[in-house]
């Protein structure tokens, strides 16, 4: 059985979001730390420093946004996950982030309730697929 800790960073500019997807994070035994930053250049500044092993992105941030950060982290640090998480849950956003090597989509108006069992899936030992996709 796999005992490291997964590590998590969550970028996202809402305070709401961060509480809550922070109280749902820190509740899972697999993870510490979790990690938070409200936008792009404090986001790289973490990974840099943090080598995080899943990032929950949201698309739209202050500055530069949420699809230019999935595209500094997959071309710098492909091994990291991500899983978007945002209110902007289109087929064009879902397309675009797949198309750009994100792990996973979330809506947060409908599926907060699943990251925890998605971070969970795509930090297990190789066999587990790595990529998770959802469809609504």
């Amino acid at each position: 059985m796999n005992t490291k800790k997964i590590k998590v960073l969550i970028v996202d500019d809402s305070h709401i979001v961060l509480d809550r997807l922070s109280v749902i994070i820190t509740e899972m035994l697999s993870v510490n730390p979790v990690l938070i930053s409200k936008s792009f250049n404090e986001a790289v500044d973490l990974i840099n420093v943090e080598l995080p092993d899943v990032i929950l992105l949201d698309i739209q941030l202050p500055g530069k946004n949420g699809i230019e950060l999935l595209a500094f982290v997959k071309s710098n640090y492909p091994n990291i996950k991500i899983i978007i998480v945002t209110n902007r849950a289109s087929a064009y956003y879902k397309d675009l982030c797949d198309q750009m090597g994100a792990n996973s989509f979330v809506d947060k108006s409908k599926e907060f309730e699943k990251i925890p069992g998605i971070i969970e899936t795509l930090c297990c030992i190789n066999s587990c697929e790595t990529n998770i996709r959802l469809t609504h």
